[in-house]
């Protein structure tokens, strides 16, 4: 079994708020013990340039309370080129790693450099991939995830409350055509829509047939957490996928 949990925040106005908000909300994670958390897209209202500096507290959160921390995403300076990006901090306060955002949105574009591999990340019992928010839009990036070897995969977003009827529905889709499990945190204020889902699956044995579990959020600030039982997962998807002739979409 793996404890999965989200955190669902309204971003603050500046660097010192933001950070000490954040401690606050891994503190209620931390409470029910999970074995990794994740953070929403965009929380953070400025570019980083030093992660291990500025995200101190936040790595002597996770050491503190024994979790991996996916700390969301957002702007990051590195080597001079600009990124969103979603470091992941371990149980013991080391950094296992970066995932960039493949798939820039609108105006991201003109501003930050694309990712162009998807990672995969150790969290010693189970493996996870990471996509960033409107990466969740295209299918080969959860399918590239899983053929990888990802058992979860996080989807870190900043979603308005116009979209977030559409979002849901992606990560649904995105959960169920892999037989994987999916969380997605998302902000919360005026304009975005909270709401952040966490899917996870009943199966019928009987008629091989996976329906999405859903747990939502609320539009305020909020933590969740589940119990997945990957082993049970694991087999679900690896039966599904048998049947993928995967020698026909060599053009993918």
């Amino acid at each position: 079994m793996v404890k999965v949990a989200l955190i669902q925040l309204r971003s603050q106005k500046n660097r010192a708020d933001s950070i000490e908000h954040v401690v606050k909300m891994l503190g209620k994670a931390g409470a029910v013990e999970p074995d990794i958390v994740c953070l929403p897209e965009l929380w953070y209202p400025k570019a980083v340039n030093s992660f291990e500096r500025e995200f101190k507290h936040i790595i002597d959160m996770a050491k503190e309370q024994n979790m991996i921390v996916i700390s969301g995403a957002f702007l990051e300076r590195i080597d001079n080129n600009l990124y969103i990006s979603s470091p992941v901090i371990s149980r013991d306060g080391m950094i296992l790693g970066r995932q960039f955002k493949i798939h820039p949105f609108g105006n991201q574009r003109n501003v930050v450099k694309s990712g162009t591999t998807m990672e995969m990340f150790d969290g010693g019992s189970f493996k996870f991939g990471i996509g960033i928010c409107y990466d969740v839009v295209f299918p080969e990036v959860s399918r590239a995830l899983v053929r990888k070897g990802a058992e979860i995969v996080f989807f870190p977003s900043k979603i308005s409350k116009q979209g977030t009827e559409p979002w849901h529905m992606y990560v649904q889709v995105r959960a169920l055509e892999n037989r994987i499990p999916v969380v997605a945190p998302n902000v919360c204020g005026d304009m975005y829509g909270g709401r952040s889902i966490l899917v996870a699956f009943d199966y019928d044995k009987k008629t091989d047939i996976a329906v999405p579990r859903r747990i939502v959020g609320s539009i305020k600030d909020q933590t969740f957490a589940l119990d997945i039982d990957l082993d049970r997962v694991r087999k679900i998807r690896e039966a599904r996928l048998k049947d993928l002739k995967s020698n026909l979409y060599v053009s993918l």
